[in-house]
């Protein structure tokens, strides 16, 4: 009798304790050396090494497409320090909605994200941009519409779990620290497990 009550309070516990939904698994993506963000190759800045973004995957359809989801709490890149004492911090503004498709030559990404860029100090600000994220390519031209950016992503490597998700945009004419320029950014590092 004493198992048996042991288990419903188990049960019990588990099922009012918050924590992973039905069928999600959790995947934290730590970032490496290779990881910046781009301002037309004018201005290059690194995403401090050890940074992470927490996938919460879902269950696979029949096609073999996994969704996930990103929340603003699931992104921790800490701050970027600038010339003069400033810091530059990215967030994820909204939660976030995405993909993983098996293929023959690894595991394709894609979501699209409200990603907010933070600028601590002297004329300092938030902006707020929509940027659409892949392991496949991005591309962006700056607002003067002249100079265009493109950069290429990395599949999830079967075994190593290394993936390279890229993404692009223009930042706006009075944002720091390139006004105008297109932007791209490299998320590179490994997963820990993928579904």
């Amino acid at each position: 009798m004493r198992n048996a009550s042991c288990r419903i309070v188990l049960v019990v516990a588990l099922l009012v304790s918050p924590g992973l939904a039905a069928g999600e698994t959790l995947s934290t993506l730590t970032l490496d050396a290779l990881s910046y963000v781009s301002f037309q190759n004018e201005e290059i800045l690194a995403f401090p090494s050890g940074s992470t973004i927490r996938f919460r995957f879902g269950d696979a359809s029949r096609t073999g497409i996994v969704p996930f989801t990103l929340g603003p709490d699931d992104v921790s890149i800490p701050p970027i320090s600038l010339p003069g004492g400033q810091t530059l911090t990215y967030d994820l503004a909204l939660p976030a909605n995405g993909s993983m498709e098996t293929t023959a030559t690894g595991r394709r990404i894609s979501f699209n994200a409200m990603v907010s860029a933070t600028l601590d100090g002297p004329n300092g600000g938030t902006f707020t941009y929509s940027i659409p994220f892949s392991t496949e390519s991005a591309s962006a031209t700056d607002a003067s519409g002249s100079e265009s950016v493109s950069v290429s992503g990395m599949r999830v490597v079967e075994g190593a779990l290394y993936v390279q998700i890229v993404g692009a945009t223009v930042n706006r004419t009075n944002a720091f620290p390139k006004p105008g320029t297109a932007v791209y950014t490299v998320l590179s590092g490994e997963f820990d497990q993928v579904p």
